[in-house]
Parts: structure tokens; C-alpha cells; sequence
């Protein structure tokens, strides 16, 4: 079915050659869910429920949450820990009551806030043993955004590598099978967690095994100092706290030393135009130097690095090397909510000197990029799918091309009337 959809602004995409229409008219196809077309409409005085008299109206791209844990969504309180080792023990101890029931729930708890405040795509990453169960009821509910599902692999023992690997292997051959019928919704990736649980025999077995399935990489990389400290053989919180707590002591000392996370990396050959670094917040500028080389791309957690005090990421150094990045939220328990607006309005406030129009591509076209969805999501070009939002705006602003990023990253979550996944409408504020 062919459906219409009027706004008084529609921003298309900022990679498009014509990025911004005035009263105008997007095209979707509800069967296919895909954008036919975006014009400027020529009706003066259109019936819709997208335009009223009390506001104007707006749409655009949905956003992109290129980083998060649906699994972990749980509200921090005054009680949780901000020292990294000690929320790590935290979170252990509220996983064992996790039963797949509520594992399923917390997701759906997710989802509905990604979706309602504008989300229509994430990346999530969610350890093998509990992973999506795509057949559950609960995951088929209207308010699921589009996921890029990265399996987590974990393990400090060399000597239990293979077997991870052939877990990982059986998974991903049966999975992958199942959601042929679902590429364009869901797709996976894979996560081999971090430098401080992935031994090196384990990070070169997913390295070998990547080469042949080709899927999408994401690695916490540099996100506390303790890291540096940990692989350069100097102690730090999870060498001397997190790993002899999960009785791993034995594996607290590196067996070859580095100078960062980020050149450890490098060494095990990982870092390429496929790998997304999350965090990178406490980077140098010779790991940029080795980041910009690899063709890696960064996802930017502003506010859960805020939650851990850690260092800010040197954003404006990063990008004037042209390494492409984008936004997420990590988890609800690193964070207040999973909303992608209030992570640029927060990213706005640490980085004033990154113009708003940079910001609004990190929650959209460079999230699609490095998601793998590139020119499907997060633009409303032709051809894409018809991912997108309507928002109400004051009608005495009048939006242009020169306004048009501070206008969007002033809008708040009560301010969306419409949310729509390939092409159809999944939620509906007027309704």
C-alpha cells in the first residue's frame, strides 16, 4: 500500500543534493518499506494529520543508537557503584535473577524507548548465551526498531579459544539461517568484548573465523584509563580489582606489553574499515594516527563515559582526520535514558566547539554507515526505507538550511507525533 506523508519541512539527508524541502510530500511504500519519493507538494492546503494550525511540522531521519546493551536495561541508583571494577561486581550480581523471561522484558523496555524517542535503528550487543530469541511473542511487538545483533565472545584463557570459537561458530551457522527471511530488520555482528576479557589466541581464532562470514566488528576499546594501565603492565583498577574478583588473577598480568589498547590492536591486526572502537575516550594522538590508517570507526558514548569520569573524547582532533563516527548510549545502567536527543544535547555541552550539523550525522548517516546500512537508514532518500520521525515545531519558527541542526537538537521527546519503520507507522502520538 502506497501511503503519503505531508510535513511542512522534510530534511532528506545532508548528503543529498537537494538536503532540505519546504512543504513537502514523502512517498512510502508500506509492502516493500521503502522511500519512492520525497517533492515538494503541491497541495496549499493538504488534509493530514502531520499539519495543524496550532504547530508545524517536521520530518526526519530516524535516529541511530549505534552502541547499546538492551539486555542491561535497568535504572541506576544512588546506590550503584561508579568505580568501573565495582559496577562490573554490581551488575554480575543483578544478572543471576535474569531469567529469559525478564531478559525479554528489559529488551521490550528498550525498544519502546528507542522507538519513542525517535530511535528507529540500534546496534546491540548481547553475550551468546542470551541472546535474541526471534521466535519469542514479546520481540514482535510493533515498537522494535531495526538491530544490528553483535554476538559477545568473551574469554581471558587461551586454552579455552577453540571451544569459544566453535560455540560461536554452531550459533552463528544456525542463526544466520533463521533470519534470511529478516536482513532488513535485523542483522548480525560480532564482539569480541574487550582488551581486559579476550585473551589474544581467542582475538586471532575470531579474526580467522571473520575473514570467511565478514561480519561486522565492534570491540569496548579505551574507555577507562585502567586499560592503558593494564595492557603497558602497570596495574589499575582491573588489573588489581575486576579480574582478581572474577577469579582471573592469573590473567592480570599481560603476557606481551603495549603501549595502549588501541596499538595492542593494531599488533593483532583487528583495526580495519569494518571495526567499530566503542568509547576511545581515553586515546592518544598516536592511536589516532593508528585509527585514521586502519579505517576504523568510532562510537561516541558522551554521557556513559560522563557517568564513569572519564576523559572526554578528544572529538575535534578525531574527526579533523576524517575518522567517521557516530553516537550511542551504551547501557541504561551507565546512563539516565536510551534517548539519542538527549545524547546530542549533552554532546552540544561537552563539545561546543563541534558545529550541530556534525552532531545530527553522528545520530544518523554515520551510524547507518557504521552499522552496515549505509544509504538504507538514515536518510530519506528514494530508495531508502522509510525510517523516520515527525516532530512538531512552534509555528512561529520558521526553519531554513542555516537553522535547521540547532532546530533539531532543541527538540525533546513530547515533541514527536510519529514514528515510522520501514515504512509503516509504529507509533502515533495523535491516535
Amino acid at each position: 500500500m502506497i501511503k503519503k506523508y505531508f510535513a511542512d519541512y522534510i530534511f532528506i539527508s545532508q548528503a543529498a543534493s537537494q538536503p532540505f524541502i519546504e512543504n513537502g510530500e514523502l512517498i512510502a511504500d508500506e509492502i516493500s518499506g521503502k522511500i519512492l519519493s520525497v517533492l515538494k507538494s503541491n497541495k496549499k492546503n493538504y488534509p493530514s494529520v502531520e499539519r495543524s494550525g496550532d504547530f508545524r511540522t517536521i520530518i526526519i531521519p530516524g535516529f541511530i543508537n549505534s552502541h547499546t546493551h538492551t539486555d542491561l536495561t535497568i535504572k541506576p541508583d544512588d546506590k550503584t557503584p561508579e568505580v568501573f571494577s565495582k559496577w562490573v561486581m554490581s551488575l554480575i550480581e543483578k544478572r543471576k535473577s535474569f531469567s529469559p523471561d525478564k531478559q525479554n522484558r528489559l529488551r521490550i523496555k528498550a525498544f519502546k524507548e528507542f522507538v519513542k524517542s525517535g530511535t528507529t535503528l540500534i546496534g546491540d550487543i548481547i553475550p551468546l548465551d542470551s541472546f535474541y530469541n526471534i521466535n519469542d511473542s514479546l520481540l514482535k511487538t510493533k515498537l522494535v526498531p531495526k538491530v544490528k545483533g553483535f554476538i559477545e565472545l568473551r574469554g581471558l584463557d587461551p586454552l579455552r579459544a577453540p571451544a569459544i570459537l566453535n560455540e560461536f561458530r554452531a550459533f552463528h551457522k544456525k542463526y544466520n539461517n533463521i533470519l534470511r527471511k529478516s536482513k532488513n530488520y535485523f542483522s548480525l555482528g560480532i564482539s569480541p568484548h574487550s582488551i581486559y576479557s579476550v585473551s589474544e589466541e581467542l582475538f586471532k581464532e575470531i579474526i580467522k573465523e571473520n575473514s570467511k562470514i565478514r561480519l561486522k566488528v565492534a570491540i569496548h576499546v579505551s574507555e577507562h584509563l585502567a586499560e592503558t594501565l593494564f595492557i603497558s603492565g602497570n596495574g589499575g583498577d582491573i588489573a588489581v580489582n575486576l579480574l582478581p574478583a572474577l577469579n582471573l588473577t592469573k590473567f592480570s598480568k599481560p603476557l606481551k606489553i603495549f603501549s595502549s589498547p588501541i596499538s595492542y590492536l593494531d599488533y593483532l591486526k583487528i583495526l580495519n574499515q569494518n571495526t567499530s572502537i566503542i568509547h576511545a575516550n581515553e586515546i592518544n594522538d598516536e592511536d589516532i594516527e593508528i585509527i585514521k590508517k586502519s579505517g576504523a570507526n568510532i562510537i561516541h558514548c558522551p554521557r556513559s563515559n560522563a557517568f564513569f569520569n572519564s576523559k572526554k573524547l578528544p572529538l575535534k582532533k578525531i574527526l579533523d582526520k576524517g575518522i567517521t563516527v557516530s553516537l550511542g548510549t551504551d547501557s541504561l545502567y551507565s546512563n539516565k535514558t536510551l534517548s539519542i536527543l538527549d545524547e546530542l544535547r549533552y554532546a552540544k555541552k561537552i563539545h561546543s566547539d563541534i558545529s550541530s550539523k556534525d552532531l545530527f550525522a553522528m545520530a544518523t548517516i554515520n551510524g547507518a554507515k557504521i552499522l552496515s546500512f549505509p544509504n538504507v537508514t538514515g536518510t530519506l532518500e528514494p530508495n531508502s526505507y522509510g525510517d523516520f520521525t515527525v516532530f512538531k515545531i512552534d509555528k512561529n519558527i520558521k526553519v531554513n538550511e542555516g537553522n535547521i541542526y540547532d532546530n533539531i537538537l532543541s527538540f525533546k521527546k513530547t515533541d514527536i507525533i510519529k514514528i515510522v519503520i520501514n515504512g509503516n507507522v509504529v507509533y502515533n502520538k495523535l491516535n
